[in-house]
């Protein structure tokens, strides 16, 4: 069998499992719960300031997320629904607390049981690493999209804005968030792979995530640029910049910082005892 049809089984066994788990109908209703109420939230908030000149808070906009972004950014961006904007901001804040709770057991679990062992007389290891991180990544991705289809369908019943300007700008913003949730995902396999009990993955991972986000907000407070590039949601500065080499940019550091976990989790797995 080929290794391209090893990893897709293993996807698809993945999509399937979390499907029918009790965890991931968990998760999936919480995705449909927190993108409904914190859309409909959203729009209540901007109701407070309806009166407000348009040209004002359109230059209000801009100012904010210029100072949070830069000029090029600001500009862009404050033509986006603040509601759609605060989902997509909310996703990359959320991206790796949600990688974490789907995949910390997706391998520590099967070697905590040796269930492994069923998969490594059937396909190559390194296969089975590449296969369990395309799974997890599938997995957060459907559900970060229910997650924001059901913020289209709020801002669809209970906003002003068009159909076409939710599509345009909802679809844009989502697809902004998968570089970040592979970056995470790549993380969580790698150290799911490290240990037997799914508990001290979850832990680590968790240990990972803040230890990751004081890094940057060190690199912030010291000016330390270089720093900031270790935390993966900070690659949102490339990601939602309307150059497209910046958005290349973005993209190659997110799948870069995913292929080194993905790398090393197969090296590890390549060598230890299952």
């Amino acid at each position: 069998m080929s290794p391209v049809r090893e990893i897709a089984l293993l996807v698809e066994r993945e999509l399937v499992r979390n499907v029918r788990s009790a965890k991931g109908i968990i998760l999936a209703l919480l995705c449909v719960l927190g993108g409904t109420g914190t859309t409909l939230a959203g729009i209540s908030t901007t109701k407070l300031y309806g009166k407000v000149d348009a040209a004002q808070v359109h230059k209000l906009r801009e100012q904010a997320l210029s100072a949070a972004y830069g000029e090029e950014i600001g500009k862009y961006l404050a033509d986006a629904p603040e509601v759609m904007y605060g989902m997509m901001a909310g996703t990359i804040a959320l991206a790796a607390l949600l990688a974490t709770l789907v995949g910390f057991d997706s391998i520590s679990s099967e070697l905590q049981h040796r269930g492994v062992r069923y998969w490594t007389v059937r396909a190559r290891r390194s296969s089975y690493i590449a296969g369990k991180f395309l799974g997890l990544f599938a997995v957060t991705s459907t559900m970060t999209l229910i997650m924001h289809t059901c913020s289209w369908a709020a801002l669809a019943a209970k906003s002003d804005l068009s159909f076409g300007v939710i599509m345009a700008w909802g679809v844009r913003l989502w697809l902004v968030t998968l570089p970040v949730s592979a970056a995470w995902c790549g993380l969580v396999t790698f150290l799911s792979a490290l240990f037997r009990t799914p508990i001290l993955a979850l832990l680590l991972a968790c240990l990972a995530w803040m230890a990751l986000g004081l890094t940057y907000f060190v690199g912030k407070i010291s000016e330390r640029d270089w720093l900031t590039w270790f935390y993966p949601n900070g690659f949102d500065r490339l990601l939602l910049s309307p150059s497209p080499d910046k958005l290349l940019g973005g993209v190659a550091a997110a799948l870069g910082f995913a292929a080194l976990f993905v790398a090393a989790g197969v090296v590890l797995f390549q060598q230890r005892d299952v």
